[in-house]
């Protein structure tokens, strides 16, 4: 596999890392990043998980303290 292939947002320098012997560090550097792009990801799927709960629970204590909707709602 070509190097401009496998990584083409380097494909621009390639001339200038492989004089430097940098191809090592920049499949680091490229695993690094897709790494914090992940744990991104995962954080903003936690944070949207405990909105969407502190939604629901905010929901219940509402329906817990008005009388009228809390005969209109079946307990299941």
């Amino acid at each position: 596999m070509r190097f401009k292939d496998k990584y083409p947002d380097f494909a621009d320098i390639e001339i200038q890392i492989r004089q430097a012997h940098a191809e090592r560090q920049v499949a680091i550097a490229t695993a690094f990043a897709g790494a914090i792009f992940k744990l991104a990801a995962w954080i903003k799927r936690l944070a949207l998980k405990a909105g969407q709960g502190l939604a629901a629970e905010r929901d219940r204590r509402a329906i817990e303290a008005d009388a009228f909707l809390k005969r209109s709602v079946p307990r299941y």
